[in-house]
């Protein structure tokens, strides 16, 4: 049995400290391809993600907003072809 095994080879202490390091890295950019988000929670930049909260929170508003806008406007668009068609039935 050598002496060497990798209990005790330095070398290869080393290699695992830097695969397990990879290994981490590579974890953290996984996560950032699959959400699509540098900052994805709390724990990868905690006052970036509140802010980034806060604005996602704004835009879904804005875009309720935008869409009871447009309600408005096709129901608008409705009763002035109706009022179109009784004029023109006068």
């Amino acid at each position: 049995m050598a002496l060497n095994s990798i209990n005790t080879n330095s070398g290869a202490m080393i290699a695992l400290q830097n695969l397990n390091s990879t290994s981490a890295e590579l974890g953290v950019v996984q996560q950032r391809i699959n959400t699509g988000k540098k900052v994805a929670s709390a724990k990868d930049n905690g006052a970036i993600w509140a802010m980034s909260k806060t604005q996602s929170a704004t835009a879904q508003s804005l875009n309720s907003v935008k869409d009871s806008l447009q309600r408005g406007q096709s129901t608008i668009d409705v009763a002035l072809a109706a009022g179109d068609t009784i004029t023109d039935l006068l």
